[in-house]
């Protein structure tokens, strides 16, 4: 999709890292605020996903 959504996929990388060692080793190692933050960046993420593929490949879109 382009080299804007680099920092998005570091922020969403480093989640995963995070997420795995709140899972394995430090349970609570996530606080409420980041998960906050995350699901936010996980809803505008959706909706600039959703404006590029219908800029770029409306065949693969459901009219709404």
């Amino acid at each position: 999709m382009g080299p804007e959504f680099v920092p998005v996929k570091d922020y969403l990388d480093n989640c995963r890292r995070k997420r795995n060692v709140s899972e394995y080793d430090t349970a609570g190692a996530v606080s409420e605020k980041e998960a906050d933050d995350l699901l936010r960046t996980a809803q505008a993420l959706k909706d600039q996903v959703e404006n590029w593929l219908e800029a770029s490949h409306p065949e693969l879109t459901e009219p709404t």
